[in-house]
């Protein structure tokens, strides 16, 4: 579940999720994504992305949460 913590992490430290991918393949490392900004010192954004391998339960509690967190900032 290196995905889902990572996501919860993010999100507590206030981060900006962007977007979520992930896909049914066996064929190699990395089947998800998780894409965030991150400001640098000077504030200036910078987009960040990690690779996860995770199956499809963990996929659906990370989209569960995504989603969540999506609702709350159109609020």
């Amino acid at each position: 579940m290196k995905m889902l913590a990572r996501l919860r992490y993010l999100y507590s430290e206030g981060f900006e999720v962007s977007s979520l991918s992930g896909y049914d393949d066996a064929s190699g490392e990395g089947n998800a994504k998780i894409l965030f900004v991150e400001r640098d010192a000077n504030g200036i954004p910078q987009v960040r992305s990690e690779i996860f391998n995770v199956d499809s339960e963990e996929m659906e509690q990370c989209s569960t949460l995504f989603l969540a967190n999506l609702s709350k900032a159109e609020d």
